[in-house]
């Protein structure tokens, strides 16, 4: 995706600035003057970027798709191996015991 809009809005207490795609999506970040000494209608962008940025390196963490798919495969065939034979087909058996006698009057 590649950015083509920036808009920056006063708000009372601070700024929103908005980065928009052509295809008409968006994202925003509110940024305040509290929370962030110095902030100006100049500098709110990069402040804004700096956040998300922090935003996506928190999200890149342990989670499944920071794993490439050969450590998925293993991870998978480890827990499948760690429930066997919990993860066997449940086995059907018959019963001896015929429904009717085949020899009546017995």
């Amino acid at each position: 995706m590649t950015i083509t809009d920036i808009s920056v809005s006063a708000r009372e207490g601070g700024f929103t600035v908005m980065f928009g795609d052509k295809t008409g999506n968006s994202i925003s970040v509110t940024l305040y003057n509290a929370a962030t000494p110095g902030l100006t209608r100049d500098n709110a962008v990069a402040h804004a970027r700096h956040l998300l940025l922090a935003a996506h390196d928190s999200s890149a963490g342990d989670g499944p798709r920071s794993k490439d798919a050969a450590t998925l495969e293993e991870e998978l065939d480890e827990g499948l191996e760690d429930t066997f034979p919990a993860s066997d087909p449940v086995s059907v058996t018959g019963s001896s015991i015929p429904l009717h006698d085949p020899k009546p009057g017995r």
